[in-house]
């Protein structure tokens, strides 16, 4: 069976049977389709190795709380009566335990379902009060903001969950700066004891810190590419489409490759400064320069300051943001962690009043 895209096959399921349906037996309620959330169809990455579980067509029609108690049930026996067992050739159900994390208790639609806005974003960290607050945004997961605004929406009576895309569609500027002030810190940590790794002539250790390096350097591209990065499987594919990649990439992969750590730090600052120029671009602070001096005193070959940038980036802080900063207790970089259910904030410890 040829790969059909599951971003495409869910709208031509949309297009062709779910909107008819809805328009001939439900006219009078007002709701938004789209094909959003977790897996990797709804960034556009599948393929057809993606097919041998959790794959299919994916719709979810947004209803109001009274429309989804009026109608959600019934909405639901309908698709399971009138939408077709097989779709373009594809089968519109699974019953596949042990493969789908989903109930397989009995045959079910591939996602096809109904909710309401304000559950969607209480699944996406809480986020349902918007706008979000400054410190709101750092307790919501960045790979569930990725999920929300990522994907397609094919139809919205009411505007409310493309309205609700856009203003989760990334981080606001101040909010932008704490998180790369924290980036740029943990990036000079990952970088300080390369030259003592490499002076002691440890090879694996020189690739290993090199590439944690690296991977910071990654996540400050796309902050200053204005994206969200994903989990692991794909943070190097997305990394790729950003603009700034074309540039970036080539230091990264020599960094990686390089076995003299005097030339790894001297990667690190070719790539800093790459990125400190798509920094300054944004104009979030007056323009930033890395501090770097040669020393050769056994420790370092280059000596950088990138908590200098940090300390640039929140300087003027709102004292929300502020306070954070001010009573961290730990590296910003457990940001990182990825929680897909029953997430109450991205930095518990962190955030705690």
């Amino acid at each position: 069976m040829a790969f059909v895209p599951s971003l495409e096959l869910s709208r031509m399921l949309y297009e062709g049977e779910i909107g008819p349906l809805m328009e001939t037996s439900f006219p009078d309620v007002r709701y938004a389709a789209a094909s959003l959330g977790m897996c990797s169809e709804t960034l556009g990455l599948d393929d057809a190795v993606s097919m041998d579980h959790m794959w299919g067509p994916r719709v979810t029609l947004f209803l109001s709380e009274e429309d989804q108690a009026r109608h959600g049930e019934e909405l639901a026996q309908r698709f399971r009566q009138q939408l077709p067992r097989t779709f373009k050739g594809f089968p519109m159900a699974w019953l596949k335990p042990g493969v789908d994390v989903q109930d397989t208790t009995k045959e079910a639609l591939y996602t096809v379902r109904t909710t309401t806005l304000d559950r969607a974003l209480g699944f996406c960290g809480g986020a349902k009060a918007l706008p979000l607050q400054d410190t709101d945004w750092l307790k919501v997961s960045e790979q569930h903001l990725l999920e929300f605004t990522a994907g397609v929406v094919y139809h919205d009576d009411t505007g409310e969950l493309t309205k609700a895309r856009q203003m989760l569609a990334y981080y606001p500027d101040d909010v932008l700066r704490f998180l790369l002030s924290g980036e740029w810190s943990v990036a000079g940590s990952e970088w300080f004891p390369i030259g003592r790794i490499g002076t002691r002539g440890d090879r694996l250790g020189l690739r290993i810190q090199a590439a944690k390096v690296a991977q910071h350097l990654m996540r400050i591209a796309f902050m200053v590419s204005r994206r969200y990065w994903t989990y692991k499987k794909w943070f190097g594919t997305l990394f790729r489409q950003l603009p700034i990649a074309g540039e970036l990439e080539p230091v990264l992969l020599d960094l990686l490759e390089e076995e003299e750590w005097r030339r790894v730090e001297d990667k690190i600052g070719e790539a800093a400064g790459i990125l400190l120029r798509k920094q300054n671009e944004l104009g979030l602070t007056p323009p930033i320069q890395l501090q770097a001096d040669t020393v050769d005193n056994g420790r370092h070959h280059k000596k950088y300051d990138f908590w200098a940038i940090g300390r640039q980036l929140t300087s003027d802080l709102p004292a929300p943001l502020k306070a954070v900063m001010d009573n961290q207790v730990f590296w910003l970089h457990d940001r990182s962690l990825i929680l897909w259910n029953e997430e109450v904030a991205k930095w518990p410890m962190l955030l705690q009043t």
